[in-house]
């Protein structure tokens, strides 16, 4: 599966944009994959809360250090993004350091 990750690099204050490639940890019906964007090195990237209509999704990685809330449009509707905060919060995150990114 190819993984197109883009962000906005706040120490060389510019938009960047990484290719990487994911593949299934289990099976195809679950959301649980490995990524790499720089060879041999994996991480996972597990899909936690889908909304219905596959617009945003909350992931998690291999341990409460990554975490990403993820949009196909530039703004969150309140209700979503706080059911995902809770979410993450009753996972273990410290939602308190989350990055928000400007669109």
């Amino acid at each position: 599966i190819k993984v197109v990750n883009s962000g906005y690099d706040f120490v060389a204050q510019k938009y960047k944009t990484k290719t990487g490639t994911a593949k299934f940890v289990g099976p195809q019906s679950e959301g649980r994959l490995k990524v790499t964007f720089f060879w041999p090195f994996y991480s996972g990237y597990n899909v936690v809360a889908l909304d219905q209509n596959y617009q945003y999704a909350l992931i998690a990685g291999d341990n409460l250090n990554l975490m990403w809330i993820l949009s196909r449009t530039p703004t969150i509707p309140d209700d979503i993004k706080n059911n995902y905060l809770d979410i993450a919060r009753q996972m273990g995150y410290n939602t308190s350091k989350l990055i928000w990114t400007l669109q």
